[in-house]
């Protein structure tokens, strides 16, 4: 495992936040590196960056997202009609499971989740919801931990305050450590900047239909 590390600053309501995670997930075997994956309230960081959302752009987003998943297989088949939803109830869940519970249920339920928005096009927005979509990934009663807990929303003010401090303005928003490198991190934005990252490490690096492809992953 290499000494080099990553944060990878999420919402669930982030589009790209989902795909960037599906590259994560390829690249961090591939690399040998930690990833630390934090939620965030995409709308709390874009209003403290006044990164407003034009109308004309989702079409185009959509189509992106759409070409991406037809060379990388990754599932998508577009987004819940009440895309505008409040990402709190999942945020605050995956930060409860993220302090709780093992590595693998995070990124399992984090996986869940998204699926539910981007391939079954339902938004995670309720507890219902959340329990349904993880019910054979954790007991279902941490929801309600999760949202009994005073911490898991200050753990996702504390991100939101980071990313500040980076002045992100989306999400994913990356911060790449690198081993004997600056102690200060590279911030990096989007799910489309792992040719960066991996250029800034020394790595290794695919394009989209060698990654996904490749046996080694």
């Amino acid at each position: 495992m290499s000494d080099s590390r990553i944060v990878f600053y999420f919402d669930c309501a982030s589009a790209f936040s989902y795909i960037g995670f599906e590259f994560m997930e390829k690249y961090k075997a591939l690399w040998g590196v930690s990833v630390d994956y934090r939620p965030i309230v995409l709308s709390r960081v874009m209003s403290n960056a006044s990164n407003s959302f034009s109308p004309y752009k989702l079409p185009h987003l959509l189509q992106d997202l759409k070409r991406t998943s037809l060379i990388t297989g990754i599932p998508f088949n577009g987004v819940p009609a009440n895309y505008a939803y409040d990402p709190t109830v999942a945020l605050r869940t995956l930060q409860f499971i993220k302090t709780h519970l093992p590595d693998d249920k995070l990124t399992q339920a984090m996986r869940r989740l998204w699926h539910m928005e981007y391939v079954d096009r339902r938004a995670p927005e309720s507890t219902d919801d959340i329990k349904y979509a993880l019910a054979d990934i954790i007991d279902t009663n941490i929801v309600d931990e999760a949202l009994g807990a005073a911490d898991t929303l200050d753990a996702l003010s504390a991100n939101i305050e980071d990313v500040k401090h980076r002045r992100g303005f989306g999400a994913p928003t990356i911060l790449v450590y690198k081993s004997g490198g600056a102690t200060q991190p590279q911030v990096f934005f989007g799910s489309d900047r792992f040719e960066h990252i991996a250029f800034y490490l020394g790595k290794e690096f695919h394009t989209m239909k060698q990654l996904f492809a490749n046996p080694r992953i």
